[in-house]
């Protein structure tokens, strides 16, 4: 049991690192998103993970410890990751689902932390532990279900409007080859007319 609790410690520790690396990120991946909803959620993704953190606090007083954060090197792993495919591209569009995506990987890192660790706290009888670890991870589960379902907001949106950061003819071309066309052949004939016209003024 002793081996247990050690580890669950260590686990909290480590958690409460990741968390502030979290925070950090999320601050680093807006500066580089562009669709609104996503630099709210980030945004917001990034107040969160310091009230959650406040929260572990929480877990920490009601098992008698005091936080010992500890840079998490799996939580690093993704935050590198995600910074590394950022500067892979420079699309407007790509670089929101990266952070999407990444978004959604973090969350399930942090899933998988709370769980281990609020399964730890029940069996070492930590019940108020219990609870405020089981709060966290109901949160986060919805945060990760909102990714998603941004993720595919925007890949519907590729296809159908335009994206911000792009211009309008750009997203015309790509979406509307024929009327492209067809614009640029009307305006072909419009200039051919105002020279005739200019020629029988002279005529």
């Amino acid at each position: 049991m002793q081996g247990n609790r050690r580890l669950f410690e260590d686990g909290l520790h480590l958690l409460h690192g990741a968390h502030r690396q979290g925070a950090a990120q999320a601050k680093r991946n807006d500066k580089t998103a562009t669709l609104p909803k996503l630099k709210q959620m980030l945004e917001a993704g990034s107040k969160q993970n310091i009230v959650q953190l406040k929260r572990l606090d929480k877990v920490f007083a009601s098992i008698g410890v005091r936080p010992d954060p500890r840079n998490d090197l799996a939580m690093q792993g993704i935050c590198d990751l995600n910074e590394a495919e950022i500067a892979k591209h420079g699309n407007a569009a790509d670089r929101d689902l990266i952070n999407i995506e990444y978004g959604q990987v973090a969350a399930h890192f942090y899933i998988a932390r709370y769980g281990t660790l609020r399964s730890a706290a029940q069996a070492l009888g930590h019940a108020k532990a219990v609870k405020l670890l089981d709060r966290t991870l109901v949160e986060t589960r919805a945060i990760d279900r909102a990714f998603t379902q941004l993720y595919d907001h925007l890949l519907a949106r590729r296809t159908s409007t335009r994206y911000p950061g792009e211009t309008a003819l750009t997203t015309t071309a790509a979406m509307h080859p024929g009327l492209t066309l067809g614009l640029a052949f009307g305006g072909v004939l419009a200039a051919v007319a105002l020279l005739e016209a200019e020629r029988s003024k002279r005529r």
